[in-house]
């Protein structure tokens, strides 16, 4: 996927709203004295260890880093020029990973501002969203190279000085969706008590789920199985044993996928009336999913009830 075809994408899925965690965050860190060079290597880390409690899921390491970049930091960031390190972080969730870097200049965040708007608005980056408030900017940017990478640049007046600025760069990788677990079949279930066996069960099925009731006046019985065999092949079988057995056989409109056809058999003193269903299994494409109902009334003129529910 083209980042650039799709750039909203990847920041739609972002677990974290980078322009309100971030700007909060800095102006944390700026009252802890980290700005302006004011603040120890001790005051540093505990200010990002604050912006790293906010907003944090469940089972997220965090790592801080004082006067040191985080590894695997992804090459063509730019850097503001003269601009002094403070430190870094690394947070990991099951979702993403996210590097951040917090330096400070004593450029006006005018200044700063306009240095990234530029500098991350050529290839890699394209910048996707931009807000500059009064004394605080944020750039919202994506790689047009990886659609899983998005970043953010947050620049924040200290608040001691009018040049003073902090400016926190993040960038974040989505991991890789773990792939689901192939389908397994379980073994097969027994068919419903008292299924008649003038209607067969489609050779090598796995039965799935049985249902079955009875009334005053009928009974009702459903199978669900499954088949490694195509949706036509399932419904060619039971339209060739079905007229064979005596039943009339309608082939019914294919509805959303699924293939159906209706049967039914006038005998002495019942009515049978049945169906059967077919289509492609969702979870695995080698298989069919097949459905057999059928209804017996002792009265010609009983029409059958409702599916019974499995």
């Amino acid at each position: 996927m083209n980042a650039r075809r799709n750039p909203r994408v990847f920041l739609e899925r972002m677990s974290i709203s980078f322009a309100g965690l971030l700007l909060v965050a800095l102006t944390a860190l700026a009252a802890a004295g980290c700005g302006g060079g004011g603040g120890s290597n001790g005051d540093a880390e505990a200010a990002m260890a604050k912006l790293l409690e906010v907003g944090q899921n469940p089972g997220t390491t965090n790592q801080v880093l004082v006067d040191g970049l985080p590894p695997g930091l992804p090459d063509g960031l730019p850097e503001y020029p003269g601009s002094r390190l403070v430190g870094s972080t690394v947070t990991t969730s099951s979702a993403a990973k996210t590097l951040g870097v917090l330096r400070e200049t004593g450029d006006s965040v005018d200044k700063v501002y306009a240095y990234f708007e530029q500098a991350l608005d050529v290839d890699p980056w394209e910048i996707q969203i931009s807000s500059f408030p009064a004394k605080s900017a944020g750039l919202q940017f994506v790689s047009v190279t990886d659609a899983n990478m998005a970043g953010a640049v947050v620049i924040q007046s200290s608040g001691q000085d009018e040049g003073d600025t902090l400016i926190f760069l993040s960038i974040q990788t989505a991991t890789a969706t773990p792939t689901s677990e192939p389908f397994k079949l379980e073994p097969s279930k027994p068919l419903p008590r008292d299924w008649p066996a003038q209607v067969p069960v489609y050779p090598n099925a796995t039965i799935t789920g049985t249902a079955w009731g009875r009334a005053e006046a009928a009974s009702e019985w459903q199978i669900s199985f499954l088949a490694q065999t195509t949706p036509t092949d399932v419904i060619d079988f039971y339209r060739t044993e079905l007229t064979n057995a005596s039943f009339v056989v309608t082939d019914q409109a294919p509805q959303n996928g699924v293939s159906v056809l209706s049967f039914k058999n006038e005998l002495t003193a019942e009515t049978w009336n049945g169906a059967v269903s077919a289509q492609t299994f969702a979870d695995d494409p080698t298989y069919t999913q097949g459905t057999v109902q059928l209804s017996i009334s002792s009265s010609a003129a009983a029409q059958p009830s409702g599916t019974p529910t499995p």
